[in-house]
């Protein structure tokens, strides 16, 4: 059984961080010395409100939805699935309106209550796909 108050975050990490792009929320939800570790290295939490800043400029309209929680100790792992209308700006791909499909998993690691660090893992490339960034028919998917 996944704890009420992990859930709660998790569930405000999508409909108040992602959906509408409440940075406030992470000054809630995470402690001051909060790391997103990205392939890229590790993000502040204020990286990851410039991060929102760009990503609501070229994605709006956001559907997410919660598939999975497993916790673990301090750990809350989410399958989630999002569906957004892509509106430009990401690799000079141009806009089309395109409605696009993010699936991925999260792992957040709590400490106190809040959310000390938090990995994901998504499907950028299948996005990139549906925007047309990738050549069609160069391999297989399963």
């Amino acid at each position: 059984m996944v704890s009420i108050e992990k859930r709660i975050t998790a569930e405000k990490w999508f409909n108040e961080y992602f959906t509408k792009g409440n940075l406030n929320v992470l000054d809630e939800v995470t402690t001051a010395d909060f790391l997103y570790h990205s392939r890229n290295g590790d993000n502040t939490r204020e990286k990851m409100k410039e991060f929102m800043s760009w990503y609501r400029s070229v994605f709006q309209d956001d559907e997410w939805v919660i598939d999975d929680f497993i916790e673990q100790g301090e750990k809350l792992v989410v399958r989630y699935t999002g569906w957004m209308t892509y509106k430009g700006g990401w690799f000079n791909i141009p806009s089309e309106n395109q409605r696009v499909k993010e699936t991925g998993i999260m792992i957040f690691l709590f400490h106190e209550g809040k959310v000390k660090e938090l990995w994901c893992e998504n499907s950028d490339a299948a996005i990139l796909f549906e925007l047309g960034a990738l050549t069609k028919n160069t391999h297989k998917a399963f």
